[in-house]
């Protein structure tokens, strides 16, 4: 009986291996390219003590300090040796996005993974397989998107470390990432990606500007600066989101037209939305302009802001009607409901 019993659970490890096959072979690739990273990662103490380290750079990691206590401390994100180590990426990336998208329907492409469920993006340590998957989605028929991220988490289960490009910037956008990233770290829904990104974007973007008011005062020249980025930050996540309101609307009208006419009303879609973009009263509109004029905006364009922004203003009623702005207990509601279990 238990050589029966041993026989069927090798027939269905090996049924699942079989099935899981590409993933493993994904997993493997994303493994080697994480721990590359990790392996050369620098605990920040050390940099901080190496002479050839830039004033500049170690000025930027105290902050990494600073942010990561402020985060733990007063915001409540559960603590975690995340961000205690550096890696140099020299200026270049080291991760890639691949987003995909109906060409004629807001429906993105998905890519299922045991535990953590079902995403709108695949990402790649390794550039040329993501513009070889970025081909094939595009020789598909799909609108593609290929972006480098600066920052991603593994949930905990490994230390993430601070990238190099992560300090560019100003010291708004440096607490933004770290916790946005801390966030995921906190809690986690398994198979609610976009609901867990604009979480994250939300309390990254508000712990931020706590951060800046804690460390420098809330009439400082930092928050009044972040204050303002916020501001442009709502006024074009509206903009997207109404966009893209609109043209899922166009979708359904034009559903039964031919393809070369669903083009043609999609080009000049398009067109007119980003000709838009100048009547928006922006601090800023360099910052927003910039991201059209890099690259076309498509239905991957859209889909891709919107699993980071399109929940902002629930969020933002939420923190402001339930807790009255309090955004540590904002932050410890949704830790007790979802917290990440391992």
């Amino acid at each position: 009986m238990s050589k029966k019993v041993g026989f069927v659970i090798l027939i269905a490890v090996l049924a699942v291996l079989f099935y899981y096959r590409g993933l493993l072979g994904y997993a493997l690739m994303q493994g080697k390219g994480q721990l590359a990273i990790l392996w050369q990662a620098e605990p920040i103490e050390q940099v901080l003590m190496r002479a050839t380290t830039p004033d500049s750079t170690k000025q930027r990691l105290r902050l990494v300090n600073e942010i990561r206590h402020f985060a733990f401390d007063s915001l409540g994100l559960t603590p975690t040796t995340n961000y205690t180590t550096f890696y140099n990426q020299h200026g270049q990336p080291v991760l890639w996005v691949v987003t995909a998208c109906a060409p004629y329907r807001l429906s993105p492409k998905e890519w299922q993974f045991p535990v953590i469920g079902s995403f709108s993006y695949k990402g790649f340590f390794n550039k040329e397989k993501a513009e070889e998957l970025a081909t094939q989605l595009h020789a598909q028929g799909y609108d593609v998107e290929l972006s480098p991220v600066n920052g991603w988490s593994t949930l905990g289960w490994f230390k993430d470390p601070v990238l190099s490009n992560m300090l560019e910037g100003s010291v708004g956008s440096l607490a933004n990432t770290l916790l946005h990233e801390l966030t995921h770290g906190t809690l986690f829904i398994p198979d609610s990606m976009t609901f867990n990104e604009n979480l994250a974007s939300f309390v990254g973007q508000r712990g931020a500007l706590a951060f800046l008011a804690h460390t420098y005062g809330a009439n400082s020249s930092e928050v009044q600066a972040y204050t303002k980025r916020i501001a442009d930050s709502r006024q074009f996540t509206r903009f997207m989101v109404a966009g893209a309101r609109q043209l899922d609307s166009l979708y359904q009208a034009i559903a039964q037209k031919p393809t070369q006419e669903k083009e043609k009303f999609k080009q000049a879609f398009m067109a007119n939305f980003v000709s838009h973009l100048d009547t928006l009263q922006l601090a800023n509109p360099k910052r927003f302009q910039a991201i059209f004029s890099e690259k076309p905006i498509n239905n991957a364009g859209f889909i891709s802001f919107l699993k980071y922004r399109e929940r902002q203003h629930v969020f933002q009623q939420q923190l402001d009607e339930q807790f009255k702005g309090n955004l540590r207990a904002f932050i410890a509601y949704w830790k007790n409901k979802h917290p990440i279990k391992k």
